[in-house]
């Protein structure tokens, strides 16, 4: 594919195998999205759904040769467009009732599982273990630390 280095096209196609669980040249539309993040791009669920990922396994499948112009769009993407350190923090401001760098984590919590692009409770869980992020004594934690560490990645597979 001429519009991505080389190395990126390879770097899909080894993800697109391991996705490829039957070995067949094909993986469920339903999982675009976690092939997507596995090559380090964050696309929203609705984004991903757009370009063809399905809502339930099973309801149809593409070809690397399908997957490789999706990638494609979305490596060529500006990074803002997936949020930045600076969109983050702005956001999660809105939490911090003192304006001391704290926030509630059973909040943060609510708001993920609750709202637009809902996640599910243990995929939340899984991000909180992949950032270490704890709450203290008062159940509040640091929302710099953990913007930080999330934008560092990898995320967890949404769909396992």
């Amino acid at each position: 594919m001429a519009d991505l280095p080389s190395d990126k096209v390879d770097e899909a196609k080894q993800v697109f195998d391991v996705f490829d669980k039957k070995y067949e040249g094909k993986v469920d539309a339903f999982y675009i999205g976690d092939m997507l993040r596995s090559l380090g791009l964050y696309p929203t669920q609705a984004e991903c759904e757009k370009r063809g990922q399905t809502k339930k396994t099973g309801e149809k499948t593409i070809k690397v040769e399908e997957f490789l112009p999706i990638y494609s769009e979305f490596y060529k993407m500006p990074a803002k467009n997936f949020g930045t350190y600076e969109d983050f923090m702005e956001g999660l401001k809105l939490f911090d009732k003192e304006s001391n760098g704290l926030m509630s984590l059973a909040e943060l919590t609510q708001v993920l599982v609750a709202m637009a692009e809902k996640l599910e409770p243990r995929v939340v869980e899984e991000i909180l273990r992949s950032t270490n992020t704890k709450d203290d004594a008062e159940g509040m934690f640091n929302y710099d630390t953990f913007v930080r560490a999330l934008l560092q990645g990898p995320f967890p597979n949404e769909s396992t």
